[in-house]
């Protein structure tokens, strides 16, 4: 007589009183937990859905804050024009596959103006008033790491490491430097100088 075949081994994980395995959400790999706690102490906890890019983190963050410009207008114009630019000198992308390319370009080109080309150079050329060395700390902190959002510019690293202690967290890596904080507060010129050129454009459309 043959031994009877052991049926499926049960699942381990909490269940409900009726017995169903209670279904946890997906909080991602290690990396992105890690990312979400150092992230849990700005914004009033709220900043984990806009920390998936560098700007996203450094809006988190509070690094644009002070500005001017509420902070939020500031991430939303520097993820317009990072995704723009790379719109218009799609031959200069880093070969980080085409599905991701598409992906990325996809994701900012929902809202894009009718006319991408003539709204980057309206933006560009807004920008280009607050000086060559803001401008150049502008595309450090919207350009340059567009194809790779998880990662950090040293920089920023150190001005988002400097954030989390002043937060009462521990900072794993190199502090700010004064050189940092005046690279941030470039950056931050050309975002607001592109947010306030689009509203006065926008002021005398409406007139």
């Amino acid at each position: 007589m043959g031994q009877a075949r052991r049926g499926r081994p049960r699942k381990a994980g909490a269940r409900n009183a009726k017995g169903r395995l209670i279904l946890l959400p997906d909080r991602g790999n290690i990396r992105v937990q890690a990312r979400h706690a150092a992230f849990t102490r700005f914004q009033g906890g709220r900043a984990d859905q806009q920390v998936v890019d560098q700007i996203g983190r450094v809006w988190a963050a509070g690094l644009l804050d002070g500005f001017e410009q509420d902070s939020a207008i500031l991430r939303d114009i520097g993820r317009r024009y990072g995704g723009l630019y790379w719109h218009e000198f799609a031959a200069l992308a880093p070969k980080t596959g085409q599905l991701e390319r598409r992906d990325r370009g996809t994701a900012s080109g929902a809202s894009w103006h009718d006319n991408p080309g003539e709204y980057f150079a309206r933006l560009d050329l807004l920008a280009r008033d607050s000086g060559r060395e803001a401008v150049a700390a502008m595309h450090g902190l919207c350009v340059d790491g567009w194809w790779f959002p998880d990662t950090n510019a040293p920089w920023i690293e150190r001005l988002i490491n400097s954030a989390i202690r002043d937060a009462g967290g521990h900072p794993l890596g190199e502090l700010a430097t004064a050189a940092d904080r005046v690279r941030m507060a470039g950056a931050a010129s050309c975002l607001a100088a592109m947010v306030d050129g689009r509203m006065e454009r926008q002021g005398h459309t409406s007139r």
